[in-house]
This record gives structure tokens, sequence and C-alpha cells, in this order.
């Protein structure tokens, strides 16, 4: 079962509230220590994904919904020192608990190690396994548990819970076996120079071979008994007892079990219904534990009250554009219904004019509705005013040497179709991004070159009521500008400027700007490698940015390998010290879009894979789902064609998904599809 998931509750009631004392003012009382916080032990060994150690690969398990770390045999060496955790102490705490969650593969030709924790001299504590024993060791003294849990190569949990007197092992939270030391625990064990060492015991042998999804420390010998329900319940028909919260149990029946079951909800339960007698609500078992089944959930005004958990996504329709598309927007007119422009642009070499193509939704199908004249398009923006409706078109040109024109278009109300409004000299656009600041509008283009220099200003215009038109209104020096993105944090205006190339190397910052004084001013440089798109987004107080990096060129790949290979980054607002933070690291083959999702509860990270051919891995363009404290997991590979932006629009009750095509002229229209509410 998931026991990070189970304890995301009541782990920080489950610790040791020790106090460090000074003695004499200079001096640690050795019989005490500082308070130790739970930790994971394999977010500490392992702290950024997509950067892995040697001989660390990371695995999805779609049968049992679980995102794991699989360790080689023998090229594992993580290991970190124990006063990350253990601070302020000099010896180790005589009552814990360690629990891991492992899928193993049942090779035993040695002893296998999950943990071990001591310096080159002496071992404290050690965890391995063999074909016939579970052994935990301490101070170079064995404590053996026949194996029977590991050997079906399915995922089970298991914790250790130490007192001064005995070891208890707890497998699956069903199977408890307690025993007796023959010697009780060392009151003194010191910890200097000691680390972690997960997954070996020593680099080069005893590897864990299978799969290791958590690896927990807890202070308190208790863990095991407040993390697992009881085996017995108290009532006849009730078929089991969870912790909901800290400190109350909740009774539940299982609708439709043939008989009385006083198991947890196990990977084998993974979908199963259950009713809460206490709640009276439906209960549904999702990753290990019982969740609520979510009814009348206001979702974001993106995909509208959609209580329904997204199981998959399959094919509605192909549309022909005149050329490959890099980008899409989707908006809706009142009164008129949903429409998609494409940017569509033809060979350099071709004689034929550029036009990009709205489509207008009718009889849930994309039909053609309007010729636009483009010149190279690379983005579109929808935006109103005033209750006038704009399309605002990114041209990049047929050279980077050579001044153009982006193009503003106005509804035109009675004719009910699209004309040019106002015309802006631009530098191979890239981006337009429309906002509104104290009810003034305002539209930014991103230029990306002027010639041979990629350095060339990026302008933002403000529309002047009077004139009623869009004016100057700043500069911005950028540097290969891809693409701008506006967003709003407890009233500070900022934009992020997506820089992808300085003519020589790809690895360049991005850069990110903050209003001050009505003028944007330079807040904060992220790190990026070839960048064409950041997101925006928040999950409940949490405050992000995604950055899809396309292209690893330069120095840094002096030698041209994989250069479409790139580490995508999501960064994390740190409110504290107000600055953008990497918070997790995605592999991403030339990714040149994110986008963001909220379908009910739930929170989704869609990349788009710009060179997908249809191959296996990170070719292929994912969806990744918000976990909490495993932060986002890849649970959906889609096999679709070469694709660089993508959209999410509903109609009634359905949800569906849009990409361009980056290579051809096919784009699709994708349709989700639910389990049952």
């Amino acid at each position: 079962m998931d026991l990070l998931l189970m304890f995301k509750n009541i782990l920080f009631l489950l610790y040791l509230n020790f106090k460090c004392e000074k003695v004499n003012g200079n001096t640690l009382d050795p019989t005490l220590c500082a308070g130790i916080l739970p930790a994971d032990l394999l977010e500490e060994s392992i702290p950024k994904y997509g950067f892995l150690p040697s001989g660390v690969s990371v695995l999805y398990d779609t049968n049992s919904h679980a995102h794991a770390y699989r360790f080689s045999r023998n090229n594992v060496d993580l290991q970190f020192p124990v006063s990350k955790i253990f601070k302020n102490c000099l010896f180790f705490p005589d009552e814990f608990s360690i629990f891991f969650v492992i899928k193993h593969e049942s090779v035993y030709d040695k002893k296998e190690c999950i943990l071990r924790i001591g310096n080159k001299n002496s071992t404290l504590v050690s965890i391995q396994f063999s074909r016939k024993y579970i052994i935990f060791t301490y101070n170079n003294r064995k404590v053996q548990y026949r194996n029977f849990a590991l050997k079906d190569k399915k995922w089970h949990s298991v914790g250790f819970s130490v007192s001064s007197t005995d070891i208890t092992m707890t497998t699956d939270c069903i199977n408890k076996r307690r025993k007796r030391l023959k010697r009780k625990w060392p009151s003194i064990l010191p910890l200097n120079n000691s680390t972690f060492q997960i997954a070996s015991c020593a680099p080069g042998h005893g590897v864990t071979l299978g799969q290791i999804k958590d690896l927990i420390f807890i202070p308190g010998a208790d863990a095991a008994v407040r993390a697992c329900p009881p085996k017995t319940p108290q009532h006849r028909h009730l078929d089991n007892r969870l912790p909901a919260v800290p400190g109350r149990l909740i009774d539940i029946y299982r609708i439709g079990s043939p008989g009385p079951r006083w198991d947890d909800c196990t990977w084998t339960d993974v979908g199963n219904i259950a009713y809460d007698l206490h709640a009276k609500s439906l209960k549904v078992c999702v990753n290990g534990i019982w969740q609520h089944v979510t009814v009348n959930i206001q979702a974001p005004s993106k995909v509208p009250n959609l209580p329904r958990r997204l199981d998959y996504i399959d094919f509605h329709q192909d549309i022909r554009t005149p050329g490959p598309s890099i980008d899409v927007e989707v908006f809706t007119i009142k009164g008129e219904g949903i429409f998609a422009v494409f940017a569509s642009s033809r060979p350099k070499k071709s004689r034929k004019k550029d036009i990009s193509i709205i489509y207008k939704w009718r009889k849930k199908r994309f039909v053609f509705y309007q010729r636009m004249d483009t010149d190279a398009a690379q983005c579109w923006k929808f935006f109103t005013i005033d209750n006038n409706f704009f399309l605002a078109v990114a041209n990049y040109g047929k050279a980077s040497g050579v001044q153009s024109n982006s193009t503003i278009y106005k509804w035109h109300k009675r004719r009910k179709k699209f004309k040019e409004f106002q015309t802006i000299l631009t530098w191979t656009a890239r981006d337009f991004e429309h906002f509104v600041i104290n009810d003034e509008n305002y539209l930014a283009v991103t230029n990306y070159a002027k010639g041979a220099s990629h350095k060339v200003d990026s302008e933002i215009y403000k529309w002047s009521t009077k004139l009623r038109r869009f004016e100057l209104f700043q500069s911005l020096l950028t540097t290969g500008a891809y693409d701008w993105t506006y967003f709003r944090v407890n009233g500070y205006h900022f934009l992020a400027a997506a820089q992808a190339f300085d003519g020589f190397s790809t690895l360049i910052d991005s850069n990110i700007y903050v209003l001050q004084d009505k003028k944007f001013v330079l807040f904060q440089t992220i790190e990026t490698n070839g960048a064409t798109d950041v997101e925006f987004f928040k999950i409940g107080d949490s405050i992000f940015l995604a950055v899809a990096n396309a292209y690893n060129y330069g120095p840094q790949n002096i030698n041209k390998k994989q250069e479409y290979f790139t580490n995508s980054t999501i960064y994390k607002l740190d409110k504290g010290r107000r600055v953008f933070k990497t918070f997790q690291t995605i592999q991403t083959f030339s990714a040149v879009d994110w986008e963001f999702v909220t379908i009910g509860d739930e929170h989704f990270l869609i990349v788009s894979n710009a060179q997908n051919r249809a191959l296996e891995g990170d070719h292929l363009t994912s969806i990744y789902k918000w976990r909490g404290v495993e932060k986002f997991v890849r649970v959906h590979q889609m096999d679709v064609l070469p694709n660089a932006d993508w959209e999410i629009f509903t109609y009634k009750k359905d949800v569906y998904f849009l990409y361009s095509n980056a290579k051809g002229k096919t784009s699709q229209v994708l349709k989700a599809y639910f389990m049952p509410p």
C-alpha cells in the first residue's frame, strides 16, 4: 500500500519530542537529542527528479499506479549524512520506526540491502533480506524474520518499530511479528561521521533488485500502531476501519463484498467502492487509501463542474491545416460558439501565400470558418476589450533580417468575421500576451532576433481609450525570446520571458519581470535550456512556473548528442524569500509547450514533444498528474503526431484535447473519457 499517502495526515504526530540541552553552556547532554521529524530518505538522497545518480532509474508501474525507483546491481552509491535528519544529535535515538514500500524481483543470489546507517568502520542499523529471511541488524547484532512477504513480485509495505526492549516487523499492515531483544537497545550509539546509505550496504554489494517507492524514518516506536488500522472491527457487517484523520477511525462497508474482509485498502482493491457509514458518503480505493468520491466540486472555468476522474483519452477528429502549425488558440464568442485558429505556415520556398484558418465547432466537430492571411504565423491570441473581440497574430516573417507586420484583427459583429484592425512592426515575432492591470489593457510581443543578433527589444503595448488602438508602452531587451507569460501574485504583476538562444548556446537564463513605478523591471532570472514556453499555475496556496526546454545546443553539448533530449523544469515560489526555486525536473523530448488543466479536484500538466516520432518512452507526449508529496507523476502517454501546442475545452459535459501538428498538415482533436462519478 502507499504508506507515504497514508501517513500524510499523521506524520507530524509521530515524532519523538526530544530536546537538546547544553551542559555548562558548552557541551550537549549525551542522553538527550534534538526533536526529529519524519523524513523520506529517498527524497533526501534523490532530491531532484531528472538528475538521477548513477545506477538509479525511475519506473512507473501502470498496474499498481506506483512511481518508484529501481537500482542497478553494481553502480549504486546513494548516501547522505545523518546530520540532515538527526540535527544537533550526538547519539542514535533509542526509539524509532522505519517503513518502506517495495516490489521485489525475487532474484536472491545474495543478501540484498534496503538501508544501512553507519560509518566506514561500523554499522549502527541495517535492513537486509535474503530468500529466507528479512534481517534487521543493530550494533552488529541480528534479528531475523522469515521472509514470507517479498516472494510474489507484488507491492508490499514493511515496517520496523524499535523500542529499547523489542523490535516489531509489520508487513502490509496485516502481519505483525514482535521479537524480544536478547540485549537491550544500546542507550548510546555514537553518530560520528555516520551516513544514511540507500539500497546497498556497500558500493557494488547487496543492491536491492526491484523497485522501492518509499523509505520513511519516523521517530517513535509506535508508528506502525498509529499508521495501521486494527485487524478486527468492532461491529458485525463492517468491512474495515481506517484512519481518516489523526485519532479518528471510520467504519466502512464494501459494496458487493461476498462476506466480511478485514484487510486494508491494498493495490488489489484499486477502483473498489466502499460506503463510509460515519460520513455517509462513498469512497474509492486509490493508491492504497480510501478517498472520498468527489461530487459537486466547482472546478475552474476552463473545465467546469467535472467531479469525474480522468480515465483515458481517445481519438475524435482529424483537422487539415494549410501547413504545419506550431500554435492553436481556442476561444469562445458569446452567442456565436467555440472557435479554434491555427498558426500555420508553408515552407519558405513555397510560392503560395501563407494562410491560417479559423474553424468553428459544429455538431461536435471543427469545420472551416474563415481564412486569414499571415506571414509565417507563430502564435494567435484572443482577447476582449469593452465587449469587442480581437485576435492578434505574431508573424515571424520569411527572414530574420527583414521587419514584418504582426496583425490585430477585430470581430465584425454584423458580418460575423474578423477584419484587420491594426498592424504592429515586429522582428521575427514569436508570441503575443494580453493582460489587464487596473482595468487597462496591455499587449506584449516577443521579438526573437533582428538579423544576426538575437538581442532585440520585445515590446509591450497599452490600449489607448482615446485613440482606440494600441500604443507602445515599454521596450525590454530580450535574447531569443519565444514566449511571454503574465501572472499575478499577491497584488504584484509579473511578466516571464522564455529565452531560447543567444546565437551560440541554448543554455541561457530566462527573465521574470515585475511591475514597479509603472514600469516592468527585472525581478529574477531562472536557468533554462532552449526555453520556448512558461506556464503559470496554482495548486492550493502553492504557486508554480513550468518551463518547456526544447533544444540543447552549444558548448555544453559540443558533440551534438541527443540535442532534443532536455530536462524541463517546474519552479515553485518560495514566499518567504520571494524567489522561484527549482521544484521538479522532468525529462522531455523537445518540449515546446506546457498546458495545465484542472478536472474536478485533480490537476494535470500536458507536455508537447515537438519531435515526437511515435517512439517509446520520453518521445511520446505525456500527461503528468499532481500527487502531492510525490509531485507530478506521469499517468498517460499518448502515441500522437508531433505536436507543438495543446488546448483543452469543454462542450456541454464533454472534455476535449486539441493539439497543433508541428511537422504536418493534420492536427487532431482527442476526447477525454472518465470513470463513472
